[in-house]
């Protein structure tokens, strides 16, 4: 591991003016963050970064961790330590605390339990955005970990070197991971995105986009960890579906530029797939504590065509029988 003089020997220009801001939040992540820290540091670049930590009042050793790290990398690491837990508080620390903070040009952002494994990737990213003005934001491919096995996606075989994301292909492949994502700070507004009621990583990419266009750029870059402790993991299916269906209905109803044939297809496939998870709690009791799954089936047969209606009464009666 490189030590903070080694990681700014390349460093040009004003060393106390970070280029880049690396946004990281943690939460009970002893397990993994140390990974994550190892994967900011060994970033080479030509311009000096910034690695801005959120923990939000962690009750294991990640802020013991964290504090280990920041006291070798001074100039680097920024540390905020909650004493309470934001997150229940439903305080969005992203727009309200660490976006704030950050002084570089770019922001980049990253789970405390996800983690880099290109060292060249933020330069890649920049180096990109500051040739091709028009583009504001860029994602890059990844691994998604399971336990110590890495699955590949297949974006080296379907998409180009660089794939340009605008409103007419978002999602088409989703490729818009937030562990990937590097963005110019100006594009997006954090009082604008407080304004979203549902707002998730998608609200922030649609925000961006209304500035510029989004490139993927295709070089596996870094690992979404999935494991069980994860917060999105141990939502159910039904959850995620809807949870993402309500975020794209906010967004197109609050960005016109939004409103484009592939986001109103991705909007309406979402609310199927909420009536047809809804369904399959029927008989459980947690259907009975959740007030949206009643709400998701009666919106999409308002809106559901005859022949898929039938479909899914024909659903209905198989999950009664």
């Amino acid at each position: 591991m490189r030590n903070q003089s080694d990681i700014i020997l390349n460093w040009k220009g004003n060393l106390d003016q970070p280029v880049v801001s690396i946004l990281c939040d943690a939460y009970n992540h002893e397990k993994f963050i140390v990974e994550t820290l190892e994967g900011f540091l060994n970033q080479k670049t030509t311009f000096p970064f910034e690695i801005i930590i959120h923990d939000d009042a962690s009750t294991d050793n990640t802020p013991v961790i964290l504090k280990e790290f920041a006291e070798k990398y001074p100039l680097i690491i920024k540390l905020v330590l909650q004493k309470e837990n934001q997150y229940s508080q439903k305080i969005n620390f992203w727009s309200d605390i660490t976006f704030p903070m950050a002084q570089g040009k770019y922001i980049a952002l990253c789970e405390g339990d996800d983690y880099w494994i290109d060292e060249q990737k933020l330069q890649k990213q920049v180096d990109f955005l500051e040739n091709n003005t028009e583009y504001v934001i860029t994602w890059t491919d990844f691994f998604t970990r399971k336990d110590t096995e890495l699955v590949p996606n297949d974006f080296k075989e379907t998409l180009p070197d660089v794939y340009t994301i605008d409103f007419d292909t978002l999602f088409q492949p989703y490729c818009t991971y937030t562990l990937t994502s590097l963005f110019r700070k100006d594009a997006v507004d954090p009082l604008e995105y407080k304004k979203f009621k549902y707002g998730k990583d998608n609200t922030l990419y649609s925000i961006a986009l209304c500035h510029g266009k989004g490139a993927f750029l295709n070089f596996q870059a870094a690992v979404y960890r999935w494991h069980s402790g994860g917060v999105y993991s141990l939502q159910s299916p039904f959850f995620q579906r809807y949870s993402s269906y309500r975020n794209i209905k906010e967004i197109l109803q609050n960005i016109p530029q939004a409103r484009t044939h592939n986001m109103k297809k991705v909007m309406s496939t979402l609310l199927k797939a909420s009536a047809f998870e809804a369904l399959k709690l029927r008989k459980s009791e947690q259907y009975k504590n959740i007030e949206e799954a009643e709400i998701a089936i009666n919106e999409f047969l308002e809106k559901a065509s005859f022949s898929l209606k039938l479909k899914y009464l024909w659903r209905y009666i198989k999950t009664n029988i």
